[in-house]
C-alpha cells in the first residue's frame, strides 16, 4: 500500500474504494449468484411449496447450463455449496475493501483531532 501524504489523497482513496465496492455489488455475476443462492436456500421454485421436488437452476460455474436437480439430493447440496463458495469469494474481496476503507477513515479523522 502506498503512503498517503495528505487528507486529499486519503479522501480520494476512500472514494476510489467506495467506487470499487459499488461496482462489485452491482456486478451481474455477483447478483446472479446471490439471486440463485437465495432461491436454492428458500426453495423458491414451483407453484406450490408441497409440490416442489425439483429445481431448474443455472449452473454456478456456467450460467448457460441449466441444472434440473432434485431437492435434498447430493447434486443439490453440491450446487448449493458451490454457490456459497462463489459468493464467499466476492464477500472476501468486499470485506478487504471495507476494512481498508475503515482504516483510512480512522487515520483521516484521527489526524483531524
Amino acid at each position: 500500500m502506498r503512503i498517503l501524504l495528505n487528507r486529499t489523497d486519503v479522501l480520494r482513496e476512500i472514494l476510489n474504494i467506495e467506487s470499487q465496492i459499488y461496482t462489485m455489488r452491482t456486478d451481474p455475476t455477483y447478483l446472479f449468484i446471490k439471486r440463485n443462492l437465495n432461491q436454492l436456500e428458500t426453495k423458491g421454485f414451483g407453484s406450490h411449496p408441497s409440490r416442489r421436488t425439483r429445481a431448474s437452476i443455472p449452473s454456478p460455474d456456467n450460467p448457460e447450463t441449466i441444472l434440473n436437480i432434485k431437492y435434498n439430493s447430493p447434486e443439490f447440496n453440491e450446487t448449493l455449496t458451490r454457490y456459497k463458495e462463489r459468493l464467499s469469494e466476492f464477500d472476501l474481496q468486499m470485506n478487504k475493501l471495507l476494512i481498508l476503507k475503515a482504516n483510512l477513515q480512522k487515520t483521516l479523522f484521527k489526524d483531524a483531532k
